[in-house]
């Protein structure tokens, strides 16, 4: 597909990012040339670097596209009518579980999102961040409502960003036992919430999972 020149710059990005995607997947980053995207768009490598400066550029785009979504996709535990333990543990479970399907499943898909998070580490620094400001709101969620003991919200939201790494970093679900983390990741879920309990409240129980918390 052809970028259009009555296309708006922005426009013409997202359609040169969604080639190189496609283009990453189907036969890796390492392996797709700047001249192979160029192709895919029926133009010339000259046109993609008006857009992008190199193909680094390219997987920056597509790595903060793909955080964009899994930012979208937390952001959807900030609200709704359960209690917050229960949107917390959520949160966590769900986010691991959309890495896996997202950026493990596929040999080139991993590659393409282990080079992104090696070679654009300030998105994934930011990434980092904004993980921790959704941790914050919904722990100054539980304490406001009771659930969760009074604390230092920013600093207990650091601490459970770094009790999640594991859970989170595509890399190390891609190097776990596939039909286990889940189980692993919703019992670890449930330690974090219960650290941060208010003893003095009763927390919403959650089912365990095979009989084990």
């Amino acid at each position: 597909m052809a970028i259009k020149s009555r296309y708006e710059p922005d426009e013409a990005r997202e359609h040169i990012l969604d080639a190189a995607e496609a283009l990453f997947r189907r036969i890796g980053y390492a392996k797709t040339t700047i001249a192979d995207i160029a192709n895919a768009l029926g133009m010339s490598s000259a046109n993609i670097y008006r857009f992008f400066p190199g193909k680094n550029a390219i997987n920056d785009g597509l790595c903060r596209r793909m955080l964009g979504e899994l930012h979208t996709f937390a952001e959807s535990f900030l609200a709704g009518p359960d209690p917050v333990s229960m949107r917390l543990e959520a949160m966590i479970v769900g986010v691991h579980l959309h890495n896996k399907s997202r950026f493990t499943h596929e040999a080139t898909v991993h590659e393409m999102v282990a080079v992104a998070m090696q070679e654009n580490w300030q998105a994934v620094e930011e990434h980092i961040g904004y993980m921790g400001q959704l941790f914050g709101q919904l722990i100054a969620q539980g304490i406001a409502s009771g659930e969760f003991a009074p604390c230092d919200v920013e600093a207990y939201a650091r601490t459970l960003g770094f009790a999640c790494c594991g859970a989170f970093h595509p890399t190390m679900i891609a190097e776990a036992k596939p039909d286990a983390t889940e189980d692993d990741v919703r019992r670890l879920a449930r330690l974090l919430v219960r650290g941060l309990a208010n003893n003095t409240a009763s927390v919403a129980p959650s089912a365990d999972v095979g009989g084990n918390a």
